[in-house]
């Protein structure tokens, strides 16, 4: 398989629509393709950031507004047999092709920037915190004291743990307004290092893979795990903040 090929097929075959001969094919030339290799890291990288960002609801006009001008693309087309001219189904059918890329486009769009205002909300809380003389508001490493102060003030219980042992000792929690909505931060430190973690119940029940994202000399850390979406802020280093997200 030629690296054309291969790249050709990256995108379907990671949502399973090739076959098993050619999915067995493209595993064959990835693993010795470093150039393929990357391209279908990003590939599966963008699938779990869309799948992150949940689904954008449509405005409750644009459905109703694309049904009838499919179906009146459809009426349109039809003629009698005997007067019947090829190309106006093959009109209809464009027309119902292209209005399904608007929703699928206009979907990508939102869900792309419905993830960057969550990364902007998320390091702003972060660095207000910072600038705060006192960003914590119940000051306490014990979970016992931490996790019943978010009664009533969020509606879920967050999971609040202490990694003192580690090296990664729980200092608070506060709440913060990320994305339209009020969430709880928990504080901890490792060092001269505070790291705040965003915590908020999740779009969609299914666990979501650890992702990355470094800005302003800030590592920022998302996932969702049991039903809550997570997210570690902090200038540690990548490692380092991925160490403390395994002891989550």
């Amino acid at each position: 398989m030629h690296c054309d090929e291969a790249q050709q097929l990256i995108s379907a075959g990671i949502d399973g629509e090739i076959s098993d001969t050619s999915a067995e094919k493209l595993r064959e030339h990835t693993e010795t393709c470093a150039s393929c290799s990357g391209v279908q890291a990003d590939f599966r990288r963008i699938s779990q950031q869309l799948k992150s960002a949940g689904r954008e609801v449509l405005p409750s006009r644009l459905e109703p507004r694309v049904r009838d001008a499919i179906a009146r693309a459809a009426r349109e087309s039809y003629v009698p047999n005997l007067t019947r001219k090829p190309w106006l189904r093959q009109v209809a059918a464009l027309a119902a092709v292209c209005l399904i890329a608007v929703f699928g486009t206009w979907t990508m769009t939102r869900q792309y920037d419905s993830q960057a205002r969550i990364e902007h909300d998320v390091l702003a809380a972060h660095m207000r915190a910072l600038l705060q003389d006192n960003p914590i508001q119940v000051a306490s490493s014990d979970t016992h004291t931490v996790k019943p102060w978010f009664n009533g003030r969020v509606e879920f219980s967050p999971d609040v743990k202490d990694f003192a042992a580690d090296g990664f000792p729980l200092v608070g929690g506060r709440l913060d307004y990320i994305g339209g909505k009020r969430v709880a931060t928990l504080v901890y430190r490792h060092r001269l290092h505070v790291i705040d973690v965003f915590v908020w119940p999740a779009a969609a029940p299914e666990d979501v893979p650890p992702r990355l994202v470094s800005t302003d000399g800030y590592n920022l850390l998302t996932w969702n795990h049991g039903g809550l979406t997570y997210w570690a802020v902090s200038d540690l280093n990548a490692t380092e903040l991925q160490q403390f997200k395994a002891l989550l």
